[in-house]
């Protein structure tokens, strides 16, 4: 079964990537892009995570991934909207983590398989904001290219990365929901049990 799956939704993400552009959300938490990691080239926008503030406070990162309920860290109404309707679509019982990252013309997001309880435990759902031509979400046996606004499931247990070959920013969001509806890399199952 392949790891990644278009799902059916399009969103029109037109305004969102206008305010994305412009605001100064990106890189509050610079936690995820650090030296090392294979986020390195990117920034990001922690939209709804878990609190950080414990780890802000004490700088021990240790446990910041264990189980946890996420809260809403920025208040973007598109954002939530496009959350809300995923929800619905993937019959959801449990919001997560809504991360946005920006990617600079030629920067790349190295191969990596995500772990942790967050990673496992949600279903991730990929919502291209800006996305020109040649900017691909690769995995080891195909790549998704999408148009701005086409969701697809994919799964991060496998080794994944991104390439922006493209001459503009790219702009994703990630919505992480705990669902029975489709497969972990968004294929419809029907209410059967995830494989």
């Amino acid at each position: 079964m392949k790891p990644f799956n278009d799902i059916g939704v399009r969103f029109d993400v037109e305004e969102l990537g206008d305010f994305l552009i412009s605001c100064d959300y990106w890189g509050e938490y610079p936690q995820r892009g650090s030296e090392g990691s294979p986020h390195s080239q990117m920034v990001d926008i922690w939209a709804r995570f878990k609190d950080p503030q414990y780890s802000l406070d004490t700088g021990d990162w240790s446990v910041f991934l264990d189980e946890h309920e996420s809260i809403w860290l920025k208040d973007i109404p598109e954002v939530k909207g496009i959350c809300e309707k995923l929800m619905e679509v993937t019959c959801g019982d449990r919001l997560g983590g809504v991360l946005i990252t920006k990617l600079p013309p030629g920067g790349k997001i190295t191969p990596h398989i995500d772990s942790g309880w967050h990673a496992t435990f949600y279903d991730k759902y990929m919502v291209p904001i800006r996305n020109k031509p040649g900017s691909k979400f690769c995995f080891e046996d195909g790549y998704i290219e999408p148009e701005e606004g086409q969701v697809f499931g994919f799964r991060n247990d496998v080794l994944h990365w991104v390439e922006n070959d493209s001459d503009e920013d790219r702009i994703a969001m990630i919505v992480c929901i705990h669902q029975s509806k489709f497969s972990k890399g968004g294929a419809l199952c029907l209410g059967e049990q995830q494989q």
